[in-house]
């Protein structure tokens, strides 16, 4: 028994398991740096196409006007399907949403591709998959 006065004891969790909720941690934040990311460069392409009717006119930069909007819209969406997968991580659900999720990671460049590979290593594994199987919905 614990005097009154005594904090409770400490849950008795492994090395590996603390390993595991690291991992997990910094995959939060590394997708949401990539949404934010994400979200910047929608930004950046949205003023590309100011920059590009200004100097050409819509007539003579429609095409590029074009591409560097739907470049915008695609940046847009990835972001929010990585905050999305953030998100999904701090609620350990949705294990096979996050996987996904890290493979169209791979379109924001070498950091992306960096992100995919470290995010399919740690969410292939077993033990990942028993934390997110469990229930156990603590935050990260």
């Amino acid at each position: 028994m614990t005097s009154p006065g005594a904090p409770p004891p400490l849950p008795q969790q492994t090395l590996a398991q603390l390993q595991l909720t690291s991992h997990l941690q910094t995959l939060k934040v590394l997708f949401y740096a990539l949404a934010g990311f994400h979200w910047l460069a929608a930004l950046a392409f949205t003023g590309f196409i100011g920059l590009v009717a200004s100097s050409r006119g819509l007539d003579d930069g429609a095409v590029l006007a074009t591409v560097y909007g739907v470049t915008a819209v695609l940046a847009a969406a990835l972001g929010f399907v990585q905050l999305h997968t953030a998100r999904l991580l701090s609620r350990r659900s949705g294990l096979a949403w996050c996987r996904r999720a890290a493979w169209l990671a791979v379109l924001a460049g070498p950091l992306g591709m960096a992100l995919t590979a470290y995010a399919w290593v740690f969410l292939s594994k077993p033990d990942m998959a028993a934390l997110f199987d469990r229930g156990d919905h603590l935050s990260v």
